[in-house]
């Protein structure tokens, strides 16, 4: 879908702290480094016409949730009232930040992580 690949795109470039390690959800490889990035196309809770939420999921080392602060500022710098193109498509959309959950300990993994969540409305052109 256009809109994670112009959200993955716009972290890529915005987001130097991940090295362009920003995956869609659920396919980062096991091996790689952190820190890194996914994001997921939440589902649509109600009625909010037009609205897709938009979720990025920051995980980093079980080091410092100070770093992890430092990204999910990155990552709303990056994307918050920002117009975002799909090169590919050539559609646009604006992110609006809605939130973060707090933090997360992925035992398995040996990360910490965040949840910062998005709505994105497509940006029509008059």
């Amino acid at each position: 879908m256009s809109l994670r690949r112009a959200t993955i795109t716009a972290l890529h470039v915005q987001v130097l702290a991940v090295g362009r390690r920003v995956f869609q959800a659920f396919l980062a490889p096991a091996a790689t480094l952190p820190p890194y990035i996914t994001v997921k196309l939440a589902t649509r809770q109600g009625e909010v016409f037009g609205l897709q939420p938009v979720e990025i999921y920051i995980y980093a080392a079980q080091a410092s949730f100070a770093a992890l602060d430092a990204l999910e500022h990155e990552v709303i710098r990056a994307l918050h009232q920002r117009e975002l193109v799909d090169t590919e498509t050539g559609l646009r959309y604006i992110l609006r930040y809605a939130g973060s959950a707090g933090d997360v300990v992925d035992e398995e993994r040996k990360l910490i992580s965040r949840v910062v969540s998005f709505n994105a409305a497509s940006a029509v052109m008059i």
